[in-house]
């Protein structure tokens, strides 16, 4: 049985059976011929491993001397494409046996791949360095701008202690149609639960635009909110001093111009509201400072019953402003308009120096001609458009803007980021082409009004980093 087995089988190289359909080298032959496909398969394929890696050292020298990231997401594209293909020739290695030659294209693909990463952290270097570099003038900014409102606040206090000195206790106040309603002030009505009150809406406007913006856009409102409010205080300043009116409080008693130090300590007293001063009246500064936080509400929030709600309650401060007889009604009325035209100017300039960047790369006025717009015709208004420009770094974030597109979304809030340029070509409706500013260009320098996420997480992020929880990317 065994023997009947044995040579049952046919032998393997047809000798002993001439008639048999195993005819010798048949086999040998189709075996050489299916190891030589393999084999031009696997040259092929290390030849488009070897070619694609030289394509890579290309691509990275012509990376390394850009400025930008512009390619990052063909950079993204192409290593997705090289993954299947790495994938396809694993699989195709797998079925071979000649392991000399499968490690030699595992090899060279793994040398590849690695070249195409390192190309990629090199760009992600690059950006991180131009976000610091951002966020570095930024913090700058914000820095001047706090110290022009500190300026602003000791000008201010100072022309407010030069003021009282003119007023004698006991001038009868002005006739006041609202004083004359409401005889006695209710008990609640104090200047402390003011204060708080005026301290309560700027704290819940701190946290929305501060935390929940986008990192770059939450500082830059924080610099317009202080530059605003130290034009407001410098400007009334002078309106203080110039016209001294009896205060709405017969029996005020008024602060004295002393030595330096004790006008520094008078100084400390105003601010944080331990005295009272007769003569600081003209326009509420209450009532300014409550409208230009209701105008950021009003322009940079997207809720429509956020803005309700919000209108609504300056509404209650303001009327408790006058007839608590902090300030006389013409006082209020006056700081309502002054801090409304205060918010509105600056960012209509705001608005003409971030259009004069994009279009120009300048904040300066390029045609000299009368044919531009009223603001523009003015010099004092172009020196004005110019400092804001600094002050807000808008050629920085401009350029990042019109550079990147990749996530930056602690600059951008378009999904997807920098998707669109700042100025793209439209048609009107008789098919001609005309230029306009696209939505990112407002969002990059005015936000979008949603609530954002990005801020939170990146203070989550920096807190782990501090506390050694989590490496710094």
């Amino acid at each position: 049985m065994i023997e009947g087995k044995i040579n049952a089988r046919p032998p393997s190289d047809g000798s002993n059976n001439p008639n048999s359909k195993y005819k010798a080298g048949k086999g040998r032959q189709s075996r050489e011929k299916k190891d030589e496909g393999k084999c031009l398969e696997q040259n092929e394929d290390i030849q488009i491993a070897i070619d694609y890696k030289n394509n890579l050292n290309t691509e990275c020298v012509g990376k390394l001397n850009s400025k930008f990231s512009d390619d990052r997401i063909r950079d993204n594209n192409q290593t997705d494409a090289f993954s299947d293909k790495r994938e396809r020739m694993v699989k195709a290695s797998r079925s071979t046996h000649s392991g000399m030659q499968d490690d030699f294209i595992l090899e060279d693909m793994d040398d590849s791949f690695d070249g195409q990463k390192n190309s990629i952290d090199m760009v992600e270097v690059k950006s991180s360095s131009e976000k610091k570099k951002v966020r570095k003038v930024m913090y700058i900014r914000l820095i001047y701008a706090l110290l022009f409102t500190i300026f602003g606040i000791l000008f201010q206090c100072y022309f407010i202690i030069l003021s009282d000195t003119y007023y004698n206790t006991g001038d009868e106040p002005l006739k006041d149609r609202i004083h004359e309603l409401y005889k006695k002030v209710p008990a609640f009505m104090n200047p402390s639960f003011i204060n708080s009150s005026i301290m309560i809406f700027l704290i819940i406007t701190l946290l929305r635009f501060g935390l929940f913006s986008p990192f770059l856009i939450s500082i830059s409102m924080f610099i317009r909110l202080l530059i605003i409010l130290s034009c407001i205080y410098c400007i009334r300043s002078i309106f203080i001093y110039v016209t001294t009116i009896p205060c709405p409080i017969a029996t005020c008693q008024p602060v004295r111009n002393k030595s330096l130090i004790e006008n520094l300590y008078t100084t400390y007293q105003i601010i944080t509201a331990q005295v009272y001063e007769c003569t600081d009246l003209i326009i509420s500064g209450h009532t300014a400072f409550t409208t230009v936080l209701k105008f950021f509400w009003l322009f940079y929030e997207k809720k429509i019953y956020i803005k309700a709600v919000l209108f609504l309650y300056c509404l209650f401060i303001y009327s408790m402003i006058v007839i608590s007889r902090f300030h006389y009604t013409v006082d209020v009325l006056m700081g309502y308009v002054f801090g409304s035209s205060m918010f509105l100017l600056y960012h209509s300039l705001l608005e003409i120096a971030a259009k004069r960047y994009a279009k120009h790369r300048s904040f300066s006025l390029q045609n000299s001609t009368y044919a531009t717009s009223f603001v523009e015709r003015c010099s004092v208004f172009n020196y004005f458009i110019q400092a804001i420009g600094f002050m807000e770094g808008l050629d920085h974030r401009l350029n990042m803007a019109a550079s990147y597109d990749k996530e930056w979304n602690c600059f951008c809030p378009c999904k997807p980021v920098n998707a669109k340029g700042l100025i793209i070509k439209k048609r009107t409706v008789n098919n001609e082409e005309y230029c306009d500013f696209s939505d990112h260009f407002y969002h990059s320098y005015a936000g979008s009004g949603s609530f954002d996420l990005s801020t939170p997480k990146n203070i989550v992020n920096e807190i782990k980093y501090l506390c050694g929880i989590r490496r710094k990317n």
